[in-house]
């Protein structure tokens, strides 16, 4: 039975992203600042996500951390196994090898360890710890005065790990690991997620289709999201509504 809860999702609303000195500028990204002051202000939500890039120097998005490459091109990196859980019957455990004892060795087919993704190449931003990592100043006021309030505020850091991006605000891209945002979603008994941020195309679009994805009913408020590739924007909004987004 539906709860009704409902909570405002803040995508990296974060100095590097806006103008006129972020590193990783959205053209027209200061926009969304009136709409989201006014969800803050005058909307109630019964929780408050907000997400950060929260990159290491030499992060592998970093058009620097790849000798000759330039900002806003796509290269391909190597996919990562990044998390060490181990099922049952795991391929390291003698005992998925009758008659094989612990502490022996034995010879294992060999994974395919060449397979690679796509990864568009950025400006450095959002490096851990500097002033463009940090949620703009009258975001984070509002959200600091919401928590002292009572009201519930949790705020998720992405894209920590040097060897692999994250966009969305759940997982990384190659989703081998996950943020904590899909548990405090189901902790806080929320039902949808109001999505604004930076930026349309890439976090924006990956947050609220994982959204979607879990089940959680999405809108998207068009004037709290700007693009980065502004003729990209209509597209992804259209990608957003046929993965059940509300866009508004």
């Amino acid at each position: 039975m539906s709860r009704n809860r409902t909570a405002l999702m803040l995508v990296d609303i974060q100095y590097d992203f806006l103008p006129p000195n972020g590193s990783l500028a959205v053209a027209n990204g200061a926009d969304i600042l009136p709409t989201v002051y006014d969800l803050l202000d005058h909307t109630h939500f019964d929780a408050y996500f907000a997400s950060q890039d929260y990159h290491p120097i030499g992060h592998v998005s970093f058009a620097s951390a790849h000798p000759g490459a330039e900002p806003y091109t796509i290269t391909r990196i190597l996919t990562r196994i990044l998390p060490d859980y181990h099922p049952i019957g795991h391929v390291s455990f003698a005992s998925a090898h009758p008659g094989a004892e612990p502490y022996t060795s034995i010879q294992v087919p060999k994974l395919n360890s060449n397979e690679t993704v796509e990864q568009m190449l950025w400006p450095d931003h959002c490096v851990q710890e500097t002033h463009g990592c940090e949620i703009e100043e009258g975001v984070q006021k509002r959200l600091e005065k919401l928590q002292k309030s009572g009201k519930v505020v949790e705020y998720i850091k992405k894209g920590a790990n040097q060897l692999v991006d994250s966009y969305s605000a759940f997982a990384d891209n190659q989703y081998m690991a996950f943020t904590p945002l899909v548990r405090l979603v189901y902790t806080h008994q929320i039902d949808k997620l109001v999505v604004v941020g930076l930026a349309t195309d890439y976090c924006v679009r990956a947050t609220a289709i994982d959204a979607r994805k879990f089940g959680f009913a999405t809108e998207v408020v068009q004037a709290g999201i700007r693009a980065v590739f502004p003729d990209n924007a209509a597209a992804v909004l259209q990608e957003l509504e046929s993965w059940g987004c509300s866009v508004v």
